[in-house]
C-alpha cells in the first residue's frame, strides 16, 4: 500500500470515524452474544424456543450491512482500495453463509422436545394401549413416524380389531395411499411397499 493510500485512509470525516467505531462495537457485541449465550434449550421459554439465540446472527447481519456500506462509501470517495474492499466484503459474506444458518438451526432446535417413544405402547399387552399408540404414530413427523412402520405392519395381524384398524389407517396416512389394503395378506403387501421405500424390517 502506497503512502498516498495510507494518507487517504487516515483522512476520514468525523461521520466516517463514528461509523467505524459503531461497526467495531457491533462486531464485539455479536462475538459476545455468540460466546455468552448458552446453546442449550429452555423449555420454559415461549413455545420452547429461545429468541436470544438470534441475537448473534442479527448483530452480525447488521455489522455486515454496515461494513459493506462503509467500504463502498470509502471506495467511491477514493479513500480506500477497491480490490481490498472486494476481498473483505467477500470474506464477510462467506462468514455469514457459514454462521447464520447454523445459528438459525440452533434457534429452531431450542424449541424441540424429544417425542415420547411409542415402542413400549405398541408392544403393550393392553389392546387399547396398542390401538392408541398406533393412532398416535400418524400424528408424528415423517422421520419419527417411519421408524414405527415395521411394528405397525406386524399389528395388522393383531387379535384386536381396533388395533388392526388404527395400524392400517396410520400406514395409509404415512404412505398417503392405502397401498396394502385389507385382508389376510395385507401385512405382506405393506411390508413390500415400505421395503421398496427404504424401511428396514427385522428378519
Amino acid at each position: 500500500m502506497s503512502p498516498m493510500t495510507s494518507a487517504r485512509e487516515t483522512e476520514l470525516s468525523p461521520a466516517a470515524r463514528g461509523a467505524r467505531v459503531a461497526l467495531y462495537l457491533l462486531l464485539l457485541a455479536a462475538a459476545a452474544a455468540a460466546l455468552l449465550v448458552p446453546p442449550g434449550s429452555d423449555p420454559g421459554s415461549a413455545e420452547g424456543r429461545r429468541p436470544e439465540l438470534l441475537i448473534a446472527p442479527v448483530l452480525l447481519g447488521l455489522f455486515a450491512i454496515g461494513f459493506v456500506t462503509y467500504r463502498f462509501t470509502l471506495v467511491r470517495a477514493g479513500r480506500y482500495h477497491a480490490g481490498k474492499a472486494f476481498i473483505q466484503v467477500g470474506l464477510i459474506v462467506l462468514v455469514l453463509l457459514l454462521l447464520v444458518p447454523v445459528s438459525v438451526e440452533r434457534w429452531k432446535a431450542s424449541g424441540a422436545t424429544p417425542a415420547v417413544d411409542l415402542t413400549r405402547q405398541l408392544r403393550s399387552p393392553d389392546p387399547e394401549a396398542r390401538a392408541m399408540a398406533a393412532e398416535l404414530v400418524r400424528h408424528r413427523d415423517g422421520a419419527d413416524a417411519r421408524r414405527y412402520v415395521p411394528r405397525l405392519v406386524i399389528l395388522l395381524d393383531d387379535p384386536a380389531a381396533e388395533v388392526r384398524r388404527q395400524s392400517r389407517v396410520s400406514l395409509a396416512a404415512l404412505a398417503r395411499e392405502d397401498a396394502g389394503g385389507d385382508g389376510p395378506e395385507a401385512s405382506d403387501r405393506w411390508r413390500a411397499y415400505w421395503s421398496a421405500r427404504g424401511v428396514a424390517f427385522p428378519p
